[in-house]
């Protein structure tokens, strides 16, 4: 008999069987592995927090920057 776990079009899944290696043929069945699920959706949540962090960190810097370029402005407005 055999185990195996793997991502099949997005979905966590363990196949189940087994295969005569004499004959090269066997039997098995694919069921839904919710254990590894929960450990996939996790990681994935996390990366996505992750991402969307970064992504608020950046714009923050570019209204930053985006201040300082018309504050430099306006300064040099004054100037002249």
């Amino acid at each position: 008999h055999l185990k195996s776990q793997f991502i099949m079009n997005g979905v966590c899944v363990i196949w189940r069987g087994w295969i005569d290696l004499h004959r090269l043929d066997g039997i098995g069945c694919i069921e839904f592995d919710s254990e590894r699920a929960e450990v996939e959706d996790q990681l994935y949540r996390q990366q996505i927090e992750q991402y969307n962090q970064r992504l608020r960190e950046f714009e923050e810097r570019h209204r930053q920057y985006q201040e300082q370029q018309e504050r430099r402005s306006h300064d040099e407005q004054e100037f002249y």
